[in-house]
């Protein structure tokens, strides 16, 4: 990406430590993409399922794979939803899942808009054919 005339990367923090290879960037986000789905799902059937302590870890778990990839910023705020909507939940325990999924939206989308740049860097760092 061009900022000012010169190349920026996307994931600044990640490609330095990569060196700059941008084919690793990509794999490393790819890897991302589908570990933090998966664990999003994951999260989701826990809390359906009234098991709130692995959900709080899960949740801890997409956060940090959010900031090893450079997305501090998101990561504090969907851990700070996802903590509120999981306490909430779990003390009213009347409530459970239900007010888990109007609570969890907050963190959800944040967590959406990380996988969907790391979409974006991923389709735009393939190779053409």
């Amino acid at each position: 990406m061009r900022f000012g005339g010169q190349e920026q990367p996307v994931y600044p923090a990640l490609s330095a430590l990569l060196g700059g290879d941008d084919d690793k960037v990509g794999k490393i986000l790819r890897v991302f993409y589908r570990s933090a789905w998966k664990d999003l799902e994951r999260l989701e059937q826990l809390a359906s399922a009234g098991q709130w302590y692995p959900a709080m870890n899960l949740a801890n778990r997409i956060a940090i794979g959010c900031r090893q990839i450079g997305e501090d910023a998101a990561a504090e705020r969907f851990t700070f939803q996802a903590t509120m909507a999981i306490e909430r939940a779990r003390a009213d325990a009347a409530a459970g899942s239900g007010a888990f999924a109007r609570l969890f939206q907050n963190a959800r989308r944040e967590l959406v808009d990380v996988l969907d740049r790391a979409a974006a860097y991923v389709a735009f760092a393939e190779p053409e054919a």
